[in-house]
């Protein structure tokens, strides 16, 4: 069972025996005086293509008691494959809650850029520094509501599902499900402004709508049709996007093929000050309109569970119209194309 570190890293790495680091430059500058102990290795990695992972680990030091993830979703994923690879224990330091991967599972790695899950990594510590968190531009942060928030649409498509194809449903988990999605609206501004409250509020969050995929047996609590815009503009692009910003545009899309209420669906996502435009996320219009038109084709043949993707079609003057509406406002803030650093 995983244990929570709520504070600092401080005094971590002295029990941690012989451990090794999977981090990149910024997050590492944040914790690298604080965590105590010398680490075997400090490895700085770049992406998580299979290959290269299997590179990484192997080229770790051997014997290894301990895999410690210091960063966003990209290290974490990576210090979850080598300790799944490795046969050791595993501590993830999240120094931005922009992505769930810390809570998950499941290892997600890319085959040429398409993500697959397999594996599963249960850490001994979550360490949630609130200092390093709070540290990073408050968008790295803002963008984990886009995990929590996905859980509407990702209920829409379960019970429809259910009701078209005769999938099993619980009801139970799925109206637990949507009390996550209340609380996070409930708790909205201390999200934004990444408040202590905010911060344990989102990990817990988290760490609830991961217990539930659990509890069910597969992700249908809190990833639907959402994440498949994700996965097909990082297939059609190659590149990587901050996953959370990105689902939000997934939920703006699939929820205008769901209930036609996608503008109320923006004005929430407004709330959490979530970055969810595609011009905001450094997405093209092209590439937009490319994405949505893939995915139906990408569900499809990655044979993923039933959704709306599967009764209503997206045509290209619908993915023009929407691009259109996202992008008649937008942040003042930097667009940011690629998964940080952090």
């Amino acid at each position: 069972m995983t244990d929570f570190v709520f504070g600092s890293i401080d005094d971590v790495g002295a029990a941690l025996g012989r451990y090794a680091i999977l981090t990149q430059d910024v997050p590492w500058s944040l914790v690298k005086d604080r965590i105590e102990g010398r680490p075997v290795s400090v490895t700085m990695v770049t992406n998580l293509e299979h290959k290269y992972l299997d590179r990484v680990a192997d080229a770790l030091p051997a014997p290894i008691d301990t895999v410690v993830g210091i960063g966003g979703g990209v290290s974490i994923d990576a210090a979850k494959y080598c300790a799944w690879k490795r046969k050791c224990s595993a501590i993830f330091v999240p120094t931005i809650l922009s992505v769930d991967a810390y809570v998950s599972l499941p290892v997600a790695v890319r085959e040429n850029g398409v993500v697959n899950y397999f594996g599963n990594v249960v850490p001994d510590k979550i360490v949630i520094d609130y200092r390093a968190i709070q540290s990073a531009p408050k968008r790295l942060n803002r963008a984990g509501t886009g995990d929590v928030y996905s859980c509407r649409t990702a209920l829409f498509d379960w019970k429809l599902s259910h009701e078209e194809t005769g999938e099993s449903y619980d009801a139970e988990i799925a109206a637990r499900a949507q009390r996550l999605v209340d609380r996070l609206i409930e708790k909205a501004s201390d999200i934004r402004d990444v408040t202590v409250e905010g911060i344990r509020t989102l990990v817990d969050l988290h760490a609830e709508a991961n217990h539930l995929i659990a509890i069910a047996g597969k992700a249908r609590p809190e990833e639907g049709s959402e994440h498949v815009f994700f996965y097909a503009l990082e297939e059609l692009t190659k590149r990587y996007f901050l996953h959370g910003e990105v689902v939000g545009t997934g939920i703006y899309i699939v929820s205008y093929l769901q209930s036609k209420d996608e503008r109320e669906v923006a004005r929430v996502m407004d709330g959490f000050s979530l970055m969810f435009r595609p011009l905001e996320c450094g997405i093209t219009k092209d590439e937009f309109v490319s994405a949505a038109l893939h995915m139906k084709q990408y569900s499809r043949r990655e044979r993923l569970p039933f959704t709306i993707l599967d009764v209503a079609e997206i045509t290209r003057g619908d993915a023009e119209r929407l691009w259109d509406d996202l992008s008649a406002t937008t942040s003042k803030e930097p667009s940011h194309s690629t998964e940080p650093v952090m």
